[in-house]
């Protein structure tokens, strides 16, 4: 097993305490950071990015190494020099990356989902579109090609990932002199804010100088409001992941001209054709004219029946790593696609992405869909694992398990409608 995957392993519990952590200290300050539906939003969105990932993965270290091996001009040894320098070039693409990705809409239309949520949280670090991956390999492929070795690139990558942890919060305050040169949670809230002064500002993953070199440094004043000006009240991640999409391709269908409907997918988010309005937004107003906060509401027993069943999704994901790291490093796509444990693992979870959002904003059929991804975990567990010498007792267990989620669904949906208690 990859060192990466035990990474990971030790890293889920160290992020549940880090999360329980940052709930005790909000109550204290009377702060309400998470909301159930939101947060299960944003895990989802990261492991529709991670499944892609572990897939796509695949072919970006093969070109990766390629360009080191082949075209590099001059290949840099790997050094513990070498891997400072890699971490500052990592951060400079990075911030670039960052920077264009707010001012170009096809690029935006993957990063637009990392701004959608409307809280701050740990758990808004995973809420990101899988078609970033294929555009963050095109940016770090010119690592490569200035000679850094796919160890360098992959873990001063990872290194920026987990940095992510400790910008998006909410409870921590302004850090004196560190401010001048790290990037700290104050700087990253403002880069999340959709008040105008804030607004496409605060780029930099690790230092926060490079946004005082190049213009794009703000200085948090007071605490902004979060998310995106036009709206999105969705819980569904596939609709996250693709509703800007469908924004840009409407909009590029109704203009006349060729040039603009290139130019809808090239310019910037604030720009649209003459002949085009930009769609109408969608969060809701009060009386006054006021942006209601967008919550969806979840009652106490769908609450418990949820976060029994996400523990399922969770752990077919902590699985397909297992898979995919006792593969080796060698692994082809082909070989990894082959794979029924890798196959039924994926299929599980993206089912349950798709099957949890129906639940929480309690679609029409929710109860026939999350039936069918019921279903479907055991009759994919039985292809994926009806060879291995475990399957005696997993296809039991998951076959009981998930019987009785059915059971439970089946009861929270006969149940006369109550008054919603918890949001």
């Amino acid at each position: 097993m990859t060192p990466l995957y035990w990474l990971i392993i030790i890293g889920i519990p160290v992020l549940i305490g880090l999360v329980i952590l940052e709930n005790i200290v909000a109550k204290r300050r009377n702060l309400k950071l998470y909301t159930l539906s939101d947060s299960i939003t944003n895990l989802c969105c990261g492991l529709l990015e991670r499944v892609f990932d572990i897939f796509f993965s695949v072919i970006a270290l093969i070109g990766f190494n390629y360009i080191y091996e082949n075209i590099a001009p001059f290949p840099i040894e790997l050094s513990a020099i070498s891997w400072i320098i890699g971490l500052f070039v990592a951060d400079f693409i990075a911030y670039w990356f960052h920077r264009l990705s707010h001012e170009i809409n096809f690029l935006w239309a993957a990063h637009i989902v990392h701004h959608q949520s409307e809280e701050l949280n740990l758990t808004t670090v995973f809420r990101v579109s899988f078609l970033a991956v294929i555009y963050r390999a095109c940016f770090f492929m010119w690592m490569a090609l200035a000679g850094f070795d796919v160890f360098t690139i992959v873990t001063t990558s990872v290194f920026l990932g987990f940095y992510q942890l400790f910008t998006h919060s909410r409870v921590i305050g302004k850090l004196g002199i560190i401010e001048k040169f790290m990037t700290t949670p104050s700087h990253h809230r403002v880069h999340h804010a959709r008040n105008e002064k804030y607004m496409d500002q605060n780029y930099a993953h690790i230092f926060i100088f490079w946004d005082r070199l190049f213009g794009t440094f703000v200085e948090e004043k007071e605490e902004p409001d979060y998310g995106i000006t036009s709206g999105f009240e969705s819980a569904n991640a596939f609709n996250a992941t693709f509703s800007y999409w469908k924004n840009l391709i409407k909009r590029a269908r109704k203009t006349k001209s060729l040039r603009n409907k290139i130019n809808v997918f090239i310019k910037g988010p604030e720009w649209t054709p003459n002949d085009v309005e930009h769609l109408p937004n969608q969060f809701k107003t009060d009386v006054n004219g006021d942006r209601i906060p967008h919550k969806i509401p979840v009652n106490n027993e769908k609450r418990a029946y949820l976060l029994f069943n996400i523990l399922i999704t969770a752990s077919s994901f902590v699985a397909l790593l297992y898979f995919k790291s006792i593969l080796g490093k060698e692994i082809t796509l082909i070989e990894l696609i082959s794979n029924k444990s890798v196959i039924s693992l994926a299929g599980i979870i993206l089912i349950s992405v798709f099957a949890h959002s129906r639940i929480i904003e309690d679609k029409k059929f929710a109860i026939l869909t999350d039936g069918i991804r019921l279903g479907s975990i055991i009759s994919l567990t039985i292809f994926g694992f009806s060879s291995f010498s475990i399957s005696y007792w997993l296809i039991p267990l998951v076959t009981v398990y998930s019987s009785l989620m059915f059971l439970w669904l089946i009861k929270i949906n006969i149940k006369p409608r109550r008054k919603i208690l918890r949001a």
